[in-house]
């Protein structure tokens, strides 16, 4: 079959969507063999890391499996796998890994090598967050802002770039956080980014490493409970 180009704004998920969609239309039948990652990046217009990243997930939603031949449309699609959602996934467990790694460092590097201009530019998405917080789809875009000028005031090109290579998941990663218990995080959201901010303004690069981990310990502990509702452990 012939596979549509995706639109980069949108990536991974889009992706995903995409190849889910065929799957449970029967256009991709079970036991169809998928083109090889290089062939369907190429046949899609995206890079082969978006591609690896939605297969990814497909394998873990059940839709497709890999063995030593190839990557195959599973024989049976149950309904359920329509419902799941790719965030209760092992790939965005992995994302907080990352992110709890680099970010603290990230913030400590601002801290010290931040310019006025960036620093005085977070202080105005911290004052944003603070006018959104009956708005979660405005919070979270300033949110995302928030951490993209941290980055950026680190100064280090290859940390950037590294994140940069999933931000398609860090950001659901976010979204799926906020919007599922927004009543409950935004709060201590906005504390932790009003901490790590004044650390970063101050000069306190310890303060502001230490306020993005527990401001990223946090996050992940929400995801948890999320990731747990969602499985029906709850």
């Amino acid at each position: 079959m012939n596979f549509i180009k995706i639109n980069k704004v949108s990536k991974t998920e889009e992706v995903i969507e995409y190849l889910k969609n065929q799957i449970l239309t029967r256009n991709l039948r079970p036991g169809e063999k998928l083109p090889v990652e290089e062939a369907l990046a190429e046949n899609m217009g995206v890079g082969r890391g978006t591609i690896r990243e939605a297969l990814r997930v497909l394998i873990h939603l059940g839709l497709i499996e890999r063995n030593s031949s190839g990557t195959y449309v599973t024989e049976s699609t149950t309904q359920a796998a329509t419902h799941i959602e790719p965030y209760v996934y092992r790939d965005i467990i992995e994302v907080m890994e990352v992110r709890r790694v680099i970010e603290p460092a990230l913030a400590e590097m601002a801290t010290v090598r931040g310019d006025r201009v960036l620093i005085d530019r977070l202080g105005e998405e911290l004052a944003e967050m603070r006018s959104k917080v009956e708005d979660p789809d405005s919070f979270l875009s300033h949110d995302h802002l928030f951490h993209d000028l941290i980055s950026q005031a680190a100064g280090n090109y290859l940390f950037r770039n590294f994140l940069s290579s999933f931000e398609d998941l860090m950001s659901k990663n976010q979204e799926v956080v906020l919007k599922e218990r927004f009543n409950h995080i935004m709060p201590k959201s906005l504390g932790f980014h009003e901490r790590i901010y004044e650390s970063i303004n101050s000069g306190d690069k310890e303060g502001a490493f230490l306020y993005m981990k527990r401001h990223i310990d946090d996050v992940e502990s929400e995801f948890a409970i999320i990731a747990k509702n969602e499985k029906g452990e709850g």
